[in-house]
């Protein structure tokens, strides 16, 4: 910490340390003072004083004691000329566009949005202006009808007077813009103010319940505080706005509405809202590409998305979210987790969250939620994805082909496929001791075409699942149910099952289908039936028990091996004609194979006819099989 105090002169004095705040006092004349990075107090005395505001590496909160203001109007005394200031910003992103003002009490806040550091971190960098006015700040230019040329700020890259930002009197009432392709920042009153058409417009709604209409053009534009409503008009342009309840209308092009708030890490690992929206915000995106950002948020959020590719983003928030997207690809996130690399957390949203996509390929994507979510997909190929929740979820995926991932859902979903191809993947594949588990009742009806539902147990144990896989199929009506402990899956129209087990005796029966069978990963001595189609039989390892295989036709169903388990003298592919016998044992070091045709039994035998290992029964099958080295097939899994 140092004390520097200047002379009656022109000085130019800097502080010493970027670690520590200094005491900087000019004096009188045209003084230049830069704090040096460090949170630093800055009195400019008498006279035209330039503030630098150098920024490298980490952001500093400067305070200004006695800043020199242009003034309201374009036609200052020369007294004020006399004491005019210059904050002078130096670093990338520290720009008109990117400036924030804040009136604090008698106090101004100016700070940027949007600013990194040159570690690439998002910084805030703020400057402090003692017993200063908002409106007293401003640049004047007699190229735009002012009669002198006067500035209070010089942003990255400027050496000259630029008529870069225009601010409201706190009493203003007008209703149009100073100046095109300019910053400007209103008061806080309730304002109604218009941009110009073909300009590139920003405006900053500060206080009060606004009505900022950009016109044409790609405008930026900010509500502030208050009820807000923002008008993008043509063009693609950026709405952003906080707290409170607003109404944005992006027109055409490709617009993006931030309602954004943000969070923080608590002891133990939860997270907590830091600055949160509040207020419930409705986006009429209309023609082309639009996207909603109300992550963090609490408020209803609604984009009205109409032709295009829409996107609602709302992770981590509370409330109840809609995108009806109209035509174009459409994507709504609602998920709630958030992993940090020191601390794993979890925050988990809990509005009711519904995605009405229309035509095209829409997404929501809803993990780690506790509300009910809706997914309308129409044409096209839809996804919902609900693993780790614990609402009642529903797809309509109606034609299309759909996918829907209910992997660790607690909740009675319900999922219609429609026409289309549709996947259906369920289970619990996580090792992860906070997962929730599943229960709940799943309802699915595939519709028309083929569709595949994929039920996954294979990795879990007896912490998480206590009871075995039962299944049942009625041939004639093309219904069955899956339960797995306190789960329940009802299912009708689905062509093709794909299911792995327990650690517990499974049994398993196949569809009217094309189906993959397997006991799981960890063992057990599971019953599989296939059923009609031809259906694959999957064997992960030899060790954990021997799986009964009912109706096995040796003429064109398989047996999947892994390479993993089964031994490193296997090669990914059809199993080699040398490696299979049938008989009661290996009668060469190759065989590791053998089904014995008389009791149906088939083993496996890791050196073959050599006596460094005993073959081991993995399986059964129905005896006299005509079975080939064909039958298997060497693969490894995902």
């Amino acid at each position: 910490m140092a004390n520097i105090i200047g002379t009656n002169g022109n000085d130019a004095l800097m502080g010493n340390s970027s670690s520590y705040p200094d005491t900087i006092n000019g004096k009188a004349g045209n003084d230049t003072l830069n704090g040096a990075g460090g949170n630093s107090t800055l009195t400019g005395g008498g006279g035209n004083d330039e503030f630098v505001y150098y920024d490298y590496f980490d952001p500093a909160n400067d305070i200004i004691t006695d800043f020199g203001g242009v003034g309201k109007g374009t036609n200052p005394t020369a007294a004020v000329i006399a004491e005019v200031d210059t904050l002078n910003f130096q670093g990338d992103g520290l720009t008109a566009q990117n400036m924030l003002l804040t009136q604090n009490g008698n106090n101004l806040e100016i700070t940027f949005a949007n600013y990194f550091n040159h570690f690439d971190d998002e910084v805030k960098p703020k400057v402090i202006l003692q017993n200063f006015a908002l409106e007293n700040l401003d640049n004047l230019s007699k190229s735009t009808g002012a009669t002198v040329d006067l500035r209070n700020i010089l942003f990255d890259g400027q050496t000259s007077v630029i008529d870069s930002f225009d601010v409201f009197d706190a009493n203003s009432t007008q209703a149009n813009l100073f100046n095109k392709n300019t910053v400007t920042f209103l008061n806080d009153l309730n304002n109604n103010i218009t941009g110009f058409d073909n300009s590139n417009d920003v405006i900053n709604g500060q206080g009060g319940n606004d009505k900022i209409d950009g016109l044409s053009g790609n405008d930026l534009l900010r509500g502030g505080a208050g009820n807000d409503t923002l008008i993008g008009g043509v063009g693609n342009d950026t709405l952003i706005d906080g707290e409170d309840n607003n109404l944005i209308s992006g027109g055409d092009g490709n617009d993006y509405l931030s309602v954004s708030g943000d969070y923080h890490e608590q002891r133990g690992g939860s997270i907590a809202f830091g600055n949160p929206t509040f207020g419930n915000n409705t986006f009429n995106g209309g023609v082309s590409n639009d996207t909603l950002d109300a992550s963090y948020s609490t408020g209803n959020n609604t984009l009205n998305g109409d032709i295009g590719d829409d996107t609602l983003n709302a992770n981590y928030s509370t409330g109840n979210n809609l995108l009806s997207g109209g035509a174009g690809n459409d994507y709504l996130s609602v998920s709630g987790v958030h992993y940090d690399p020191f601390i794993f957390s979890r925050f988990y949203g809990t509005g009711n969250n519904t995605l009405n996509g229309g035509a095209d390929d829409d997404i929501l994507d809803a993990n780690y939620t506790t509300g009910n979510n809706t997914l309308n997909g129409d044409a096209g190929n839809d996804t919902l994805d609900i693993s780790y929740t614990t609402g009642n979820n529903i797809l309509n995926g109606d034609s299309g082909n759909d996918y829907l991932n209910v992997n660790n859902s607690k909740g009675n979903n319900l999922l219609f496929g429609g026409d289309g191809n549709d996947t259906i993947f369920g289970g619990d594949t996580d090792q992860d001791p906070n997962n929730l588990g599943v229960s709940g009742k799943d309802t699915i009806d595939g519709g028309k075409d083929d569709d595949l539902l994929s039920f996954d147990y294979a990795y879990s144990d007896s912490t998480y699942v206590s009871e075995r896989i039962t299944t049942n199929f009625n041939t004639t009506t093309n219904t069955g149910s899956i339960t797995a402990g306190t789960n329940l899956v009802i299912y009708k129209n689905i062509e093709r099952l794909d299911i792995r087990g327990t650690a517990y005796d499974d049994n398993i029966v196949g569809s009217n289908g094309n189906d993959t069978l397997s006991g799981g990963y960890s063992g057990g001595n599971d019953t599989l039936t296939g059923g009609n189609g031809t259906d694959t039989f999957t064997i992960y390892n030899y060790t954990k028990g021997v799986d009964t295989i009912y109706d096995f036709n040796a003429t064109n169903e398989l047996i999947q091996l892994s390479v993993y388990e089964f031994g490193s003298r296997l090669s990914i592919g059809s199993l080699s004609a040398s490696q299979f016998t049938i008989g009661t044992s290996a009668t060469t070091s190759e065989e590791q194979f053998i089904y014995n045709s008389a009791t149906g039994a088939l083993f496996f035998d890791q050196d073959g006819s050599a006596s460094g290992f005993t073959q081991v029964q993995f399986a059964q099958l129905s005896a006299g099989l005509s079975l080939t080295n064909n039958n298997f097939v060497v693969f490894a899994p995902d």
